[in-house]
């Protein structure tokens, strides 16, 4: 039988977040309880009737995803989501009956605290630790893979035109610094419609590094900060950064490394060199990484075909075609490597800072994860002061 859920929970004194599951961060692991037995082995898989893939519109190659549905022999739906919010509550209100689902890892314990997802038989899933970094085997937000396997991976830093941009961003001493600089691209800059991204950018530019932090004094110097950008440079706050650097109608923006492979792959006009684009990130542990995951939602009715899915996604040529051929978003997996991605012509050399290594997650790494409610109301209530100008 499981172990109770709050029994297990209670086990960690840091802490608690939904369910009363402890706040995970890099340097404090957290195993999700299981709040029912995973499915037995040996299970054959599902077949007929409609496989529904709950996702982020375009975040993944509906080719690959047909393939999948004919491997199987299954038909293939796609429902998608604009926000990790909307598909938190569309799985909780059971708008969405999904078979598998997106999902980022500051939403797990949510989803485990409301029973939303599926415990992960691991004999279904050989792919996690045949392909997959090490390092994200049994990552910090979900010990022993409990729920979860990873999907991409991603930092989050500077994208800029160097036709437009005259300063060495990476050269300066504080490159966050830039975008309180940029008087001479106003109306060109852009920061990243994001509640704790846009905030925790105000935050790294004074070099305070506790992402997580739930201090009011912090969140509000991160805001007064975010403000004065306003006459600045007026920045366009939105997450297309992906097409506008590559087209031209914007230079500087806060940029995801995935968003700018993923402009250098399939937005770029014709004929343009890639080494107009540059990107920055910080070292690691002084600015945030992230990734996302898939996991079996509770209201499958293929929980065999669900884990399927999980391996699927990371087998090598699968997530291979989804980063190179679709979305930008580099998979965690070892066969991809900056050096590689150079020698075969699929980024300029100066675009390996866009790619990641294994080494970049762990102990010390910066990730932005689950907060309190009272601190996720505190975050949220700031970045709507900045966005509405108030």
């Amino acid at each position: 039988m499981a172990p109770a859920l709050s029994r297990l929970a209670a086990a960690d004194d840091a802490p608690m977040g939904p369910g009363g599951i402890p706040l995970a961060r890099p340097d404090k692991p957290v195993t999700l309880p299981l709040w029912e037995d995973p499915i037995k082995s040996g299970l054959e898989p599902e077949t007929d009737g409609t496989f529904t893939v709950f996702n982020y519109s375009d975040y993944i190659d509906k080719a690959l995803v047909e393939e999948f549905g004919k491997q199987h022999k299954v038909k293939i739906q796609i429902t998608t989501f604009d926000s990790m919010d909307q598909c938190i509550t569309r799985l909780a209100t059971k708008a969405v009956r999904a078979d598998v689902t997106n999902i980022t890892p500051d939403r797990l314990a949510q989803a485990v605290a409301g029973k939303l997802i599926k415990p992960v038989n691991p004999d279904y899933v050989p792919n996690l630790k045949k392909n997959v970094w090490p390092s994200l085997h049994s990552p910090f937000y979900d010990q022993e893979s409990r729920y979860t396997v990873p999907y991409t991976v991603y930092t989050t830093g500077i994208g800029w035109r160097n036709d437009k941009v005259k300063e060495d961003i990476a050269g300066l001493a504080n490159p966050w610094s830039i975008f309180w600089n940029s008087q001479a691209y106003k109306g060109y800059v852009g920061v990243l419609d994001d509640s704790r991204e846009a905030l925790v950018m105000a935050m790294l530019y004074r070099e305070f590094y506790d992402i997580n932090t739930e201090d009011p004094a912090a969140i509000n110097k991160a805001l007064d900060d975010l403000k004065a950008l306003i006459p600045i440079c007026n920045p366009k706050v939105n997450i297309t950064e992906y097409q506008t650097l590559p087209e031209g109608t914007s230079w500087l923006h806060h940029c995801w490394s995935g968003d700018l492979l993923g402009g250098v792959f399939s937005y770029l006009p014709e004929g343009t060199d890639p080494s107009v684009l540059s990107y920055w990130a910080p070292a690691r542990g002084k600015g945030p990484i992230q990734n996302d995951c898939w996991a079996i939602s509770a209201s499958t009715k293929k929980p065999v075909l669900a884990h399927l899915w999980l391996d699927y996604i990371i087998d090598n040529t699968v997530a291979t075609d989804n980063f190179l051929n679709f979305n930008g978003y580099q998979p965690p997996m070892v066969s991809i490597t900056p050096e590689k991605l150079v020698a075969e012509g699929r980024i300029p050399e100066n675009l390996k800072t866009a790619v990641m290594g294994p080494d970049d997650f762990g102990p010390g790494a910066l990730q932005e994860m689950t907060l309190t409610p009272k601190g996720q109301a505190l975050w949220q209530s700031a970045y709507a002061k900045f966005v509405s100008g108030a």
